[in-house]
């Protein structure tokens, strides 16, 4: 037997044809600076060698390596694993150590099912899968193509996975997953479209809102596409105030309104593009189809001083030159306007907006549906609620009551009577 990829999962495969006594007869790997893997010689040159198996993990590049090479491919199953005698792997698929594959299950070509990872009863999965370390697969569970389950994930029976899609390690999946996105948690839910998933065909998106932030955020996808951070196809507006067929400045046209939107059969991506905080909130209620999932659009020029302590839900919209800090945490569906500050250990609720030039000091935390107005400032450590208003320029020094607007320097409640 012969492999093509010389990393950490060769050296898996190369222990389960140890337990099979089946030779390595040679290795190739792409990588001319790897020459040996566990004593076996690693060439960079493969010359028509098989039987074969891609000895890679990741999904995609296994995939491309297969489609390049035209020979036999082999099938590995380790002795410890328990399959079924009515079930059915692909070629070139590996089945690792105490991996179960039960009753009438069908597993695709070049799948990995990975270390102790469950597949029950008439369970269907397509090529190049990966199933991770400990994921079990109810029954009548479908994968599709290019999918990764994660270490430990749960699928309940009868549930689909879309291609290419990844469902994060624990997560809990009780509904259908669309192509192409990430998924994870308990219950696993829909958090982003990222590039890296976006692997063979763009990702449609559309903007509910088409005034001038919706025009801002179709420009905005189109930097993004531009800098590789990803592969949108622009589908059009959806807005309850317009015609069908408003032109939208050259970016596109209205298609419809929330019931069109709620009418979309196949898996969408939405920007809510509109200004007012409460009425973003009330948007995402009225959405009602679970073909459609939020994607986090976020300018090329975004800068993030502490990648490992950031963290952000889904829904935002981050336009240019916004910055964040260390141990800055972005809840749903927040609007950062541009030229955005947040300090060390800043918390941002849900449904804020904040206009140009806003900043937010160090251990700020700020809850949900607020407007930060140009050029505001939030003193350190202040905690604002909800429902506040902010005005343009003002610096806010003192904590703000809920529900009403702060104006000036210092900026003091202001009275509209």
């Amino acid at each position: 037997m012969y492999l093509y990829g010389a990393s950490g999962h060769a050296k898996v495969i190369i222990d389960i044809l140890n337990a099979l006594n089946i030779d390595v007869d040679g290795m190739f790997d792409d990588d001319e600076s790897i020459n040996q893997l566990m004593t076996i010689p690693v060439s960079h040159e493969w010359k028509g060698e098989s039987p074969i198996v891609v000895s890679i993990g990741n999904n995609k590049t296994r995939k491309q390596i297969v489609e390049r090479l035209v020979c036999d491919f082999g099938t590995v199953i380790h002795p410890s694993s328990i399959v079924s005698p009515t079930a059915t792997i692909g070629t070139g698929s590996v089945v690792m150590q105490g991996a179960v594959v039960q009753s009438g299950a069908v597993v695709g070509k070049h799948c990995i099912l990975n270390t102790g990872a469950s597949v029950d009863h008439e369970c269907v999965i397509e090529d190049y899968v990966h199933i991770s370390p400990q994921a079990t697969l109810c029954g009548n569970v479908h994968i599709g193509e290019g999918a990764w389950i994660g270490a430990a994930a749960v699928v309940i029976p009868g549930v689909k996975i879309g291609k290419w899609a990844v469902v994060g390690a624990g997560s809990v999946v009780v509904d259908d997953i669309p192509d192409g996105v990430v998924a994870y948690g308990n219950p696993c839910r829909i958090k982003s479209c990222e590039e890296q998933n976006q692997r063979y065909y763009p990702k449609r998106i559309a903007i509910y809102g088409a005034g001038g932030l919706g025009r801002e955020v179709a420009g905005g996808i189109q930097r993004i596409n531009s800098a590789g951070r990803g592969n949108w196809e622009f589908a059009g507006y959806y807005d309850d105030n317009k015609e069908v067929g408003t032109p939208v400045s050259h970016y596109g046209y209205v298609m419809g309104g929330m019931d069109d939107l709620n009418a979309v059969e196949e898996p969408l991506a939405i920007a809510i593009a509109v200004g007012d905080p409460m009425t973003r909130r009330l948007i995402l209620q009225r959405i009602t189809n679970k073909n459609i999932y939020f994607p986090n659009l976020i300018a090329p020029s975004f800068r993030v001083l502490d990648p490992l302590t950031f963290n952000i839900g889904q829904g935002n919209i981050i336009q240019d030159s916004c910055s964040v800090t260390c141990n800055v945490n972005v809840g749903d569906f927040n609007v950062l306007n541009g030229s955005n500050v947040l300090g060390h250990d800043v918390t941002l609720g849900d449904f804020n907006v904040l206009m140009p030039g806003v900043r937010l000091s160090g251990s700020v935390g700020v809850g949900d549906c607020n407007l930060f107005g140009v050029d505001s400032v939030v003193l350190q450590r202040i905690k604002v609620g909800n429902n506040v208003t902010l005005g343009a320029g003002s610096v806010l020094m003192t904590k703000p009551k809920d529900g009403f607007t702060y104006i000036g320097v210092p900026a003091k409640k202001f009275d509209y009577e």
